[in-house]
């Protein structure tokens, strides 16, 4: 989980990179282009900072839809979903009473893919109407004027009103007449009538170099995509519904609580126990989070009629007919000749019925949760878990205690875990290899 969020980090910085260089093609100077929406205010930085804190600003809002809001796109809008944004905002101040704001919004949505291989969340570069707005609405709440309504048939991405240094540009406002759309791709001189020849040759060079940046990173944002696509990606992900919700060391209330997980963090999802979505973690970390405090990719194992509704229409694969502790008879030397708990199991379908490695692990692993529990409250202990498949395709898994508890813990992971029990034959239990 850990590798795919960092890939993700990585894409999004070469998408966001090829946006702010893409508006070099217009008539305007590079650096004006590159840097963060921003507007002075002739207030002190604190009442700033207490006024953005009103307005919601630094906390993270859904949008309904992308379009209108995203500058550029290369799929259909309606495939986004879960559309989400947060403002990155920078104060500087401006001596005692003025304060200029600078600030930039970074759009993270789900793209839904007809490939289910190639869907996941990208980050989209903001048209800058998400930046005029708050810079407008903090202008009403400091006493200012309104603003003009302007028709998206002739509405212009705003310019930056300062460069890097803090220094303000000069306005360069649509003259009567013209629209944003008669602007784009004019020559230098039709916008700045008064620049020298050596400026314009100056400007032509530089926006030469510039494209040519631009046509390098769309190669290597390419290439990205490419192993994006190629990826093996998580089954599905579990996504926090509320800030503070706990992610606990075991499905059970009062276990130890790990770490307060916030709003909209997603983990890998492992399994569903009652009302309870086992995720991993980072690494081999993983935890328990209630059902009703997190949402799953997948309707199928949410909380409430949907999940109750998959569960009884899915139903159990597998039935244990005979259970019992007895002594190891096998020559696995972690357990030979020690007390084992043993569980006798069958497809439900039928004994001769043919079933699924994937669906074999998942119920060994319940029935090692079990046996765990039982341990707890058996007066006479056992060393090892032992689950038989009693069917033509069928096998053997063992586990000792110890090595059960680092599992369900989370001090171990799942390969490891599998790696350090007895499978016989593994081919019929097909474990996985990666971490």
């Amino acid at each position: 989980m850990k590798n795919s969020k960092s890939f993700r980090s990585k894409l999004s910085f070469f998408c966001l990179a090829l946006i702010l260089v893409q508006p070099l093609c217009l008539p305007f100077p590079a650096e004006a282009q590159v840097v963060p929406y921003a507007r002075t205010f002739p207030k002190p930085q604190g009442d700033v900072e207490a006024a953005l804190k009103e307005l919601q600003a630094y906390s993270g809002q859904r949008l309904p839809i992308v379009d209108g809001f995203v500058a550029v796109s290369g799929q259909p809008l309606d495939r986004y979903e879960r559309a989400f944004y947060q403002f990155s905002i920078e104060l500087v101040s401006n001596g005692s009473d003025s304060t200029v704001v600078k600030l930039s919004a970074k759009i993270t949505t789900w793209y839904a893919d007809p490939d289910p291989s190639k869907s996941g969340y990208q980050v989209l570069p903001s048209n800058g109407r998400l930046e005029m707005d708050l810079l407008d609405r903090l202008s009403e709440k400091f006493g200012g004027k309104s603003p003009i309504y302007v028709p998206r048939s002739v509405l212009q991405t705003p310019r930056p009103k300062i460069d890097p240094q803090g220094n303000a540009l000069s306005e360069n406002p649509l003259s009567p007449g013209r629209t944003a759309d008669s602007s784009v791709g004019s020559p230098a001189t039709t916008s700045s009538p008064n620049l020298t020849a050596s400026e314009i040759a100056a400007l032509k060079t530089q926006r030469e170099s510039e494209q040519k940046h631009m046509l390098e990173l769309k190669s290597e944002l390419e290439g990205l995509q490419e192993i994006q696509h190629n990826q093996t990606r998580p089954r599905n992900l579990v996504i926090v519904k509320k800030s503070g919700s706990p992610v606990l060391s075991r499905p059970v209330e009062g276990a130890k609580v790990l770490f307060a997980a916030s709003v909209d963090d997603e983990f890998e999802f492992i399994e569903t126990q009652g009302e309870w979505f086992h995720v991993q973690i980072a690494g081999a970390a993983r935890g328990w989070i209630r059902r009703s405090e997190a949402e799953s990719m997948d309707p199928r194992w949410n909380a409430g009629a949907t999940a109750a509704k998959a569960d009884a229409e899915t139903g159990p694969v597998f039935k244990v007919t005979r259970e019992e502790t007895g002594q190891f008879q096998g020559d696995w030397a972690p357990l030979k000749g020690l007390k084992v708990k043993i569980f006798w199991v069958q497809p439900v379908a039928s004994p001769t019925a043919s079933t699924s490695p994937g669906e074999k692990r998942e119920f060994t692993k319940s029935l090692f949760q079990r046996a765990w529990d039982d341990s707890k409250q058996a007066q006479n202990t056992f060393a090892g878990v032992v689950v038989v498949f009693d069917a033509p395709d069928g096998g053997q898994i063992s586990t000792t205690m110890t090595t059960l508890q680092g599992w369900l813990e989370g001090k171990t992971s799942e390969v490891e875990f599998w790696r350090q029990g007895s499978i016989d034959p593994p081919e019929l239990f097909s474990m996985p290899l990666k971490h």
